[in-house]
């Protein structure tokens, strides 16, 4: 019996710390609560020496929300510190570590790296001005040296546990994804297909027998099947709209709605390689219809193409798509091989696009006339 391996545990950042850098209110609250401790701990204090401390405690505590201006501003309140001829270190001075802290936090190193120089050059002048010998004056800049170095690396480090938690964030986001699409692939490549080729079985079983109570029951096997395909895709389609990663705009989504235009130049160039002449004309705006309408009609081409490249005779195949008002009606023709054509075996994806076309109202029907295969579909066009 082996020892059980333990858990391997990931360093997860506690969620006040993630809000650093990010709202702003703990950079502000800081800045406002260093301003106090000065203004009651000074025993006087001149009015240019008030509004430069305000303006120092105002600009460090803005970087969580405007991280170079704040940083910048700090900087020039600094500056106007040291030109004040100080006679003593006063407390809002130490908010220079906050645009340090904060900088880090969000992940922009340079201006947290420039930031450091610079401020240290300035606190280090303002120590040598305010100190009464060399030694204190070193004392003083080792001291808040120290401090500078510590607030850079404690920035340094908490940047790095955010980019780890938001790496660990997206990693888990996009593994879900993933689970979420196989298990809408496994869905429809297995419950649905079993119900597809049930529900075929069905109507051929109905075809050959004159039994009523027979036909009854298998009548109500077919509609429950129907019923069973249209809810299943129902599910899906709410398992697709509750995906973070929809969005039918972005180029490579992996929910993106394709255009059908596309899909019918893919198909053209795919029968061409088959020797069919594919022609195509579109009578209105196919793009600007409903998106259940667009993904049916896509669905469709793609599957009456198919068909064609597995039966058309040499020839030219065309489709027609005609958009009216309240209604969209598409018509592919082909030349179909001597002796008809063959319906063993396959024939599931032009029943699926069939479920799809009747789960929107419509009809779909296919039929072989003068010598011609000629499949036939009309789509209500409703809203979303």
């Amino acid at each position: 019996m082996t020892a059980a391996t333990p858990a391997r545990t990931s360093i997860r950042l506690p969620r006040w710390l993630s809000v650093l850098g990010s709202a702003g209110v703990p950079e502000a609250l800081v800045a406002c609560a260093l301003l106090a401790l000065s203004v009651v701990g000074a025993q006087a204090l001149s009015w240019p020496q008030i509004v430069v401390e305000v303006t120092l405690a105002l600009l460090a505590g803005s970087t969580g929300r405007w991280p170079r201006v704040g940083a910048i501003g700090t900087g020039l309140a600094l500056a106007a510190l040291v030109w004040l001829n100080q006679e003593s270190l006063p407390v809002t001075a130490l908010t220079l570590y906050i645009p340090i802290v904060s900088a880090g936090v969000r992940g922009l190193r340079r201006l947290r790296n420039a930031c450091a120089i610079w401020y240290m050059a300035l606190i280090a002048a303002l120590s040598i001005q305010i100190s009464s010998s060399p030694g204190d004056a070193a004392q003083s800049i080792l001291v808040l040296g120290a401090l500078m170095l510590g607030a850079w690396g404690a920035s340094r480090s908490i940047g790095k546990l955010r980019h780890a938690s938001a790496t660990a964030e997206e990693h888990r986001v996009a593994s879900l994804q993933s689970q979420r699409r196989s298990i809408a692939r496994d869905l429809h490549d297995t419950v649905a297909y079993a119900t597809t080729t049930m529900i075929m079985r069905a109507e051929e079983i109905k075809l050959r027998t004159e039994d009523p109570r027979l036909v009854e029951d298998l009548d109500f096997i077919i509609a429950t099947g129907r019923r069973s395909v249209r809810d299943l895709r129902g599910m899906l389609e709410a398992l697709r709209r509750n995906d973070p990663a929809f969005d039918t705009d972005v180029e490579g989504s992996p929910w993106r709605v394709v255009s059908v235009g596309d899909v019918i130049e893919t198909r053209r160039r795919e029968l061409a390689e088959h020797g069919l002449a594919f022609t195509a004309r579109v009578e209105g705006d196919v793009e600007a219809l409903p998106e259940s309408v667009r993904e049916t009609v896509a669905k469709l081409v793609v599957e009456a193409t198919s068909n064609m490249v597995k039966h058309a005779a040499p020839g030219p195949c065309r489709l027609i798509i005609d958009v009216a008002d309240d209604q969209l009606e598409a018509v592919f023709t082909n030349r179909v091989p001597e002796g008809g054509v063959s319906t063993s075996g396959g024939g599931l994806g032009l029943l699926g696009a069939a479920e799809r076309v009747e789960a929107l109202g419509g009809e779909l029907e296919a039929t072989e006339a003068s010598g011609a295969w000629i499949l036939r579909a009309q789509l209500p066009i409703g809203g979303e």
